[in-house]
């Protein structure tokens, strides 16, 4: 059997295991972060907001094309 050896003197696998199977990788970060939300629970009115968020939104842009249309500024492409 041929066993290396180092620089010291040590056998490879010996030396190979005074490592101590440590890892100098650092943890990743999204180990470390915890999730915005527990549970996966939101409050019980942000659907609500959602929708009505979406609505005026809607109510924006017929306001704002009604507006253009009675100004003559509406195109049809």
């Amino acid at each position: 059997m041929l066993v290396g050896l180092t620089a010291l003197g040590a056998p490879v696998a010996q030396a190979a295991d005074s490592l101590g199977g440590q890892n100098d990788a650092p943890e990743p970060a999204a180990a470390q972060l915890t999730p915005p939300v527990s549970g996966g629970k939101v409050g019980g009115s942000a659907g609500l907001y959602a929708v009505g968020g979406g609505l005026v939104m809607v109510a924006g842009g017929a306001t704002l094309w009604v507006k253009r249309k009675r100004a003559g500024q509406v195109t049809i492409h």
